[in-house]
């Protein structure tokens, strides 16, 4: 046998024999190595590969015109009718298509099964997509009225992938539509609902809207796209398209423009992918350095167990040398004997990156876009097997490389009889700063960032959510257009607000009849505002346009949600009742109308046909993720922009009996369609469910560093402790205590531990707020919280140097006097 095989056979025995070595690299290296390992799959899929169902996806664009409600909330103005509009201007330039998608349900065999429900322009299988169909008929004009194509997994779930499926029947939001045929499951779309691969389509004439009257509402729910003739399309041209449909319908949209100018609007153009992925370039970019720099300072920490590991050794390496083996040969000879356990991390890395890339879409809690395309490829594997290996060639070549010849060649001479003054090399000294110095920038950054998430998890909403749910509710008839003619107008309003307070009551008799504990309130809506519209005014005072959230209240709206009435009155029973043109606001809309910058001035000014009757403090809403944003609140209700909403509440502690009401409240009325519920709990877990994961991964990635800054202090106390055992061993011998031992060996080591801990923090601190001069979005550097940081990082480091030189002082000294 060679004596590379040797050095081969020798480490895969040491696996078993040395666990001490064996165990801190298996664990860390292939933890670190699969969080590295998830990320480069991540990276590989999503941003790198071509997306497997869609087409020509370089000349396919995503375009957008958007008016901007607040600094983080903007809402999309183009609608069917602007989509057609758009396709009918550039039709020279490419092919335009649309696409919605939401969260429904269809029920199938008495199942209710989710669905995520596709409405597209029915060019869009054409033109953008690149699913097959399976059986039946393409969409066309002639075969898309009344008709629903299903996908690969709802046909096979709910109709067990029966050949006979065209022609049947499926009920989707209480109409009856014939199956046309199954399309392959589509999963490059994105939608701000949970995307299920259990997927009803629809399709309609994008051509045929040209004929609508041009709409002057907020919320385009359609996503355009446009695919060009290897062309690039521009923002200017999407605004050159706009001006052009103002100027077409100049008469008709002149309010509607003046209110855009005011707010502002932005055109938007991006590549397909880029929609899809949003913003997750950026957060694939920031969990790849993260994860690059655990993996570093695992290394670091590593290094130093290996650097231990072969000064034990110095004397069979002296060994060698005098033998005449040259270093190169020791240097494959320590590559080869470390092979075994680098190969094993990176199986173990491998195997644990397969099991997170599972479990991603619960771990990001959906936040993360396509991971369904997100799997363990050959280059993932490759880049695995090339970590480790350029790992293992660096940790060997320093190992073998660092040992000096005259040291070594001492060992020789006197046997290695207590020639080691017990002091640790250069490399030793600067891997251990080096270790504490990424521990204190890794732990600085992660902190400041764990804190400032936390204080938008835990904010003071400024109301009282309690135990409310609110139901959507779809009937028969709603949003039918209004007649043009303002007497008619009014008469059709008076009508449909008789008929949802009749819905209304019948609903929440059947409601309470299922729970009698419910309160059932007057309001429409919450104060989160999830169910709010935009809506704008000119205020004669000002001379200025004013920009607010509109909410339907009752008058039991601010006790029931805890909120404080500054100035004025709340609104009545009987305001709400005769739908009395009064209205109450909120302290930013109150100082914003205010002649003399105080709240009390507000009172009594008219917002267009409604009074001011009272002011209420300002609160968090979703639209402007926090305080500050306008809000007006009247009983007039708007359910052609906000719908239909039922507010009901129960004691804290109790649950609603969600399916029970469901099914209560379904039968209740004729009209019914479909009811959606959502508690405000949920709204609001939602809302923050990104902060909370971000939140909880900073905090993982603080306490990983502080564990990793554990393990690299124990190996450079392991061969510390190595190099003064001999003379540990002697001490003990001649009486001395082993607390005296420890008091020692402690005070040896603490001067290297201070000098490492200040260079640390000095250069965290200056990495870090070259860091936040960089990116604005990280905290301001708090010295406080710093000097807190560098004292658990040091403490930490502490208790491992100290537990592994008691160990070895505990250790039998007799076995160290034998080797002298």
């Amino acid at each position: 046998m060679s004596i590379y095989q040797r050095a081969l056979t020798h480490g895969v025995q040491r696996l078993i024999t040395k666990p001490r070595l064996a165990l801190p690299v298996l664990i860390t290296l292939s933890l670190t190595l699969a969080a590295v390992l998830t990320v480069v799959a991540m990276s590989s899929n999503l941003i790198f590969k071509p997306l497997p169902d869609i087409k020509d996806e370089q000349n396919i664009y995503h375009v957008d015109r958007q008016v901007q409600v607040s600094e983080d909330f903007k809402i999309s103005i183009i609608n069917r009718h602007g989509a057609a509009e758009f396709a009918d201007y550039y039709k020279q330039i490419g092919e335009v298509a649309t696409l919605h998608a939401r969260a429904n349900f269809v029920q199938v065999n008495d199942q209710n099964l989710a669905i995520t429900k596709l409405t597209a322009s029915n060019n869009f299988q054409t033109v953008i997509a690149n699913t097959p169909l399976l059986i039946g008929e393409m969409p066309n004009l002639s075969n898309q009225e009344g008709a629903v194509w299903i996908s690969e997994s709802l046909w096979h779930n709910a109709f067990a992938s029966s050949a006979n499926v065209v022609g049947r029947q499926l009920e989707l939001e209480g109409r009856q539509l014939i199956i046309r045929g199954v399309f392959a499951d589509f999963r490059s779309f994105y939608s701000m609902d949970d995307i299920v691969s259990q997927q009803t389509w629809q399709f309609f004439d994008l051509s045929s809207h040209l004929a609508d009257t041009p709409s002057n509402q907020f919320g385009g729910s359609n996503k355009l796209f446009i695919k060009t003739k290897n062309q690039v399309f521009t923002e200017e041209m999407l605004t050159q398209f706009w001006q052009h449909l103002f100027a077409k319908y100049e008469t008709e949209l002149a309010s509607y423009k003046g209110m855009l100018e005011q707010m502002g609007t932005s055109s938007k153009v991006e590549l397909y992918r880029a929609h899809l992925m949003k913003n997750q370039n950026t957060l694939i970019i920031f969990l790849f350095i993260s994860v690059s720099a655990l993996l570093f300072m695992a290394s670091l920490n590593l290094f130093n167990l290996f650097l231990s590991h072969y000064q034990q050794r110095e004397q069979e390496l002296a060994t060698h040398l005098c033998l005449g083996s040259p270093r190169k040969r020791l240097f494959i000879i320590a590559f080869l004997e470390n092979l075994p356990l680098f190969l094993l991390s990176a199986l173990v890395g491998l195997f644990a990156c397969a099991w997170i890339i599972r479990a991603l879409p619960i771990i990001s809690g959906g936040n993360i876009e396509m991971l369904s395309l997100v799997n363990l490829d050959l280059v993932t594997v490759g880049i695995a097997i090339f970590i480790v290996l350029i790992i293992n060639a660096v940790f060997s070549l320093s190992a073998i490389f660092q040992c000096d010849s005259t040291a070594l060649n001492q060992h020789i001479n006197t046997s290695n009889k207590g020639v080691n003054a017990g002091k640790m090399s250069p490399l030793t000294k600067a891997l251990f700063i080096a270790q504490l110095s990424s521990a204190a920038l890794i732990m600085t950054g992660t902190a400041l960032l764990a804190e400032a998430t936390y204080n938008k998890v835990n904010v003071d909403l400024g109301f009282t959510p309690g135990n409310t749910m609110m139901v959507k509710v779809d009937f028969e008839g709603q949003g039918d257009p209004l007649p043009s003619e303002e007497q008619l107008r009014r008469a059709e309003e008076q009508r449909l607000h008789l008929e949802i307070l009749d819905i209304k009551a019948q609903l929440s008799s059947a409601a309470q009849n299922v729970q009698p504990q419910l309160k059932i309130l007057d309001s429409q809506s919450e104060p989160f505002g999830s169910n709010m519209m935009i809506s704008m005014n000119f205020d004669e005072d000002t001379n200025e346009q004013i920009t607010y959230m509109y909410k339907n209240i009752g008058a039991d709206y601010v006790d029931a949600f805890g909120l404080k009435l500054l100035a004025g009155r709340n609104i009545t029973a009987e305001e709400q009742t005769s739908l009395a043109q009064v209205a109450i606001i909120n302290e930013p809309l109150a100082l914003q109308l205010s002649k003399d910058g105080t709240i009390e001035s507000a009172i009594g000014k008219q917002i267009g046909t409604l009074q001011i009757i009272g002011v209420i403090a300002d609160h968090y809403s979703l639209v402007s993720k926090g305080r500050g944003y306008p809000t007006l609140m009247s009983p007039i209700i708007n359910t052609a922009n906000t719908g239909v909403f039922i507010m009901m509440q129960l004691p804290e502690g109790q649950t609603f009996k969600q399916s029970e009401l469901e099914t209560a409240m379904l039968s209740a009325h004729p009209k019914i369609k479909q009811l959606k519920f959502d508690s405000l709990a949920s709204i609001w877990d939602n809302h923050i469910e990104q902060d909370r994961i971000r939140f909880y991964f900073i905090s993982g990635l603080c306490v990983l560093t502080l564990l990793l800054a554990f393990v690299g202090s124990n190996a450079m106390a392991v061969g510390f402790s190595e190099l003064k055992r001999f003379e540990l061993a002697i001490r003990m011998a001649t009486g001395a205590t082993r607390v005296s031992l420890l008091k020692r060996t402690l005070q040896s080591i603490t001067p290297l531990l201070l000098i490492a801990a200040g260079i640390a923090i000095a250069l965290s601190s200056i990495g870090y707020i070259v860091l936040q001069q960089n990116h604005s979005s990280l905290p301001a550097l708090s010295w406080t919280a710093l000097g807190l940081f560098g004292f658990a990082l040091l403490a930490i480091v502490l208790s491992a140097i100290t537990w592994v030189v008691w160990r070895i002082i505990n250790a039998d000294p007799m076995r160290a006097l034998r080797e002298l």
